[in-house]
């Protein structure tokens, strides 16, 4: 059986919460999802409300050959949040998600991996079936018990920038100990970043832009097929992992 893998992407303002520009959606996308596009990798995006309201139609491309999930309403701390409070700001970024897209989103990130039971509350109350909100490698309470399918973010972006010769071996180690993969970027990271924090700016830009074109052909090259986070989830949950 083949590896499989996710290409998942959080759509973003700038390196939050350092930069408050968009230069990744201007520039950063447009590059992506032509990459993307010559690769022939359908990936699941997830998106903030408020970028859906300023950058409407980029948002509406996306979707015609990507799943689009949501990221909340702005890039902020979930979990200091009241389960009130939450929902509000949720059901208002499902709302204008599904405006822009024309489709309900399934899926659900919350920024910097930060939620609590409160905001699994208010996705199940919302009609959402799966989360990624929990990396791997970070500590955090788990969604089964509240009915959530859940996919775990396994590959932390910065690994996608560090020299092939570095990360391919740790790409296809993982490929071997989690199925899926689940490799996370940003579009921001394809523009070159100034005054954040060293690991949010190191070999950002076009260097970025080949690295990562060079994980990816090569996990096609070794016959990684590439799946959508929605078509996992509904995997597992017709094998009942999740009942």
């Amino acid at each position: 059986m083949p590896s499989e893998a996710v290409f998942s992407v959080d759509v973003e303002q700038d390196a939050p919460p350092y930069l408050k520009t968009w230069r990744g959606i201007e520039e950063g996308l447009p590059r992506l999802l032509k990459m993307l596009d010559e690769l022939g990798i359908r990936a699941t995006f997830f998106v903030t409300g408020e970028c859906c309201e300023r950058f409407p139609d980029k948002i509406a491309e996306i979707a015609r050959n990507h799943e689009v999930g949501c990221h909340g309403y702005l890039h902020e701390r979930l979990d200091l949040l009241p389960f009130d409070e939450q929902f509000r700001r949720l059901k208002l970024a499902t709302e204008i998600i599904e405006k822009t897209i024309e489709k309900r989103p399934v899926g659900f990130r919350s920024p910097n991996f930060r939620c609590n039971k409160h905001t699994y509350r208010a996705l199940v109350k919302l009609g959402y079936f799966y989360d990624s909100s929990v990396p791997v490698y970070g500590l955090g309470q788990r969604p089964e018990t509240s009915g959530l399918i859940e996919i775990m973010n396994t590959m932390p972006s910065s690994i996608l920038r560090l020299p092939s010769v570095v990360s391919l071996p740790i790409v296809q180690l993982g490929l071997r100990v989690f199925r899926p993969l689940v490799l996370d970027f940003h579009p921001w990271e394809l523009v070159e970043m100034k005054n954040v924090r060293w690991d949010c700016r190191f070999a950002t830009g076009k260097v970025a832009e080949a690295r990562l074109r060079k994980v990816l052909t090569n996990m096609l090259r070794i016959g990684v097929k590439f799946r959508t986070m929605e078509e996992v989830a509904k995997e597992l949950r017709n094998r009942n992992i999740y009942k």
